[in-house]
């Protein structure tokens, strides 16, 4: 088992790691309409589309879903300085939020693992805070839920379309290709990477 406490872990740059609750979920919508509006900016709608997530009822319902099975985690950036939300100005981000981690079972989409799994949900960071290695410091906490489950595999779908950046992303983290598939025109990419249940420090 770790040592380290089951409600936060540390993490580097002042960023820390706890579960989210129920109170996070307006953050994690933040960080996800942050996402779709940078996409939208670039041309590249294809992923998440081109509405708020925020204002999407079935996002926020998914949102909630997430934190309720108690496998989502939040990355805290003890040094961000959000914009106040003065003269009507939204939010950079809400309570220092920059990324958002849920694991658990694999996505209903997505045929189950021949052999014991944990899968990566939902991975999302803030853009604005590029540069301090919240995705790799998510990553390693699901790595790390993993070890302490027992558990030697590891498994991601994502966003294959545009550039091929996520994959990219991914396979930069140490995941390697398996299937891809493709619902109702988006195509999607599954991952897997293989841990040393016996070492808890690296892929």
């Amino acid at each position: 088992m770790s040592s380290e406490s089951p409600f936060q872990s540390l993490g580097q740059g002042g960023v820390t790691l706890r579960p989210a609750t129920l109170d996070d979920i307006p953050a994690a919508l933040r960080l996800m309409d942050i996402a779709v509006d940078w996409l939208v900016k670039r041309g590249q709608p294809g992923q998440w589309g081109t509405e708020k997530p925020s204002e999407d009822p079935a996002r926020v319902e998914h949102a909630t879903q997430f934190v309720e099975s108690g496998g989502t985690w939040i990355a805290v950036d003890n040094t961000a300085s959000p914009k106040s939300g003065e003269s009507g100005e939204e939010l950079s981000i809400i309570n220092s939020v920059v990324g958002v981690l849920t694991v658990g079972k694999a996505n209903p989409y997505v045929e189950p693992a021949t052999d014991p799994e944990l899968y990566i949900n939902f991975l999302i960071t803030d853009r604005a805070s590029s540069g301090k290695s919240i995705g790799t410091l998510l990553l390693d906490k699901a790595r790390g839920l993993a070890r302490e489950a027992g558990v030697s595999l590891l498994r991601v779908d994502c966003y294959a379309g545009g550039s091929g950046g996520l994959v990219r992303y991914y396979e930069s983290q140490g995941f390697e290709k398996t299937d891809a598939f493709e619902i109702k025109d988006w195509p999607g990419q599954i991952l897997i990477q293989r841990l040393n249940i016996g070492n808890k420090s690296g892929g």
